[in-house]
């Protein structure tokens, strides 16, 4: 990865721990705080997706992007979802970490299957962070075994890691085709905004469209309520996936922007002790250092 690459994904790391301890202290439920910021982002991202498809014309898109669109933001809405409800079952200390973290090794197997090569320094890395995710919710050593992860907060995390790395991948498939069928006409930058905005227009349909099946028409109304104050985590939500794409465009390898992605874990225990006065504890401690490490060694790999 390039410096200005680690740059980019380092300070979303630091929003994406920001606009998740908005989600853990919002009192809405977890699909309408998300359908409301998923919308409140692509509204906001309106003007430059008319600007973009005024200027590249939509005919000759492929139609294989249509698909990594729809796939991205189903799973985008899966990982959201399951962050959601594993906030109202566990510490965003304990749900943040796995989410976060299992995505590292997922990802890297895939992108291995897809023909990318991954240096043993990366895997030990991956290692490393996925180890430091399991120490992370225990409150002691000792606890360390199956019945402990036992508890639905942890379920719903394992749910949105799979989100994680389904988007991860599917993301820069997408950003790839852009960049082949456009990149004499459009910026780089570009691009990836304007996947941005698709994607955050994906992610709202696909939230409706699962609340309307499921006849959760209260939270479609409360997403309507809450719109002011979830603004602000949209526009938080769409700086940090946006930085994260961009970052994309810059790496041949999805895994290590996924990896280092990861600081976040680090962060958002720390946001959660300090603002949510969530105990800080040795084995919390440990994990994060060995995820720290774990990121030092993706990155000088």
């Amino acid at each position: 990865m390039s410096l200005l690459a680690i740059i980019l994904v380092v300070v979303s790391a630091f929003l994406h721990a920001g606009w998740n301890l908005l989600s853990k202290s919002n009192t809405a439920s977890g699909p309408a705080f998300f359908l409301s910021s998923a919308t409140a982002a692509a509204l906001l991202l309106s003007p430059f997706l008319v600007w973009y498809c005024n200027t590249v014309g939509l005919a000759v898109m492929p139609t294989k992007f249509w698909y990594l669109l729809v796939i991205s933001g189903i799973a985008q809405m899966i990982y959201l979802l399951g962050l959601g409800f594993a906030y109202k079952q566990a510490d965003i200390g304990v749900v943040y970490p796995i989410a976060r973290a299992l995505p590292v090794l997922m990802v890297g197997v895939v992108t291995v299957l897809l023909g990318y090569s991954l240096t043993a320094y990366a895997w030990f890395g991956f290692l490393l962070i996925t180890i430091g995710c399991l120490f992370v919710p225990l409150e002691s050593f000792s606890q360390l075994n199956v019945r402990n992860y036992a508890h639905l907060g942890v379920v719903w995390a394992v749910i949105a890691a799979i989100g994680t790395a389904g988007y991860s991948v599917v993301d820069k498939e997408a950003l790839l085709i852009l960049d082949q069928t456009f990149h004499s006409q459009v910026s780089d930058v570009s691009s990836a905004i304007f996947y941005l905005g698709l994607q955050f227009w994906s992610i709202s349909l696909c939230f409706v469209i699962y609340l309307t099946l499921s006849k959760s028409w209260v939270d479609i109304v409360e997403a309507w309520q809450i719109r002011r104050s979830t603004t602000i985590a949209g526009i938080m939500m769409s700086t940090t996936y946006g930085l994260v794409l961009l970052a994309m465009t810059m790496t041949e390898n999805v895994s290590y922007v996924v990896a280092l992605r990861q600081l976040s874990i680090v962060i958002g225990m720390v946001l959660g002790v300090v603002f949510l006065f969530e105990r800080l504890l040795l084995t919390r401690v440990v994990g994060s250092v060995m995820i720290l490490l774990g990121l030092v060694l993706v990155a000088l790999r």
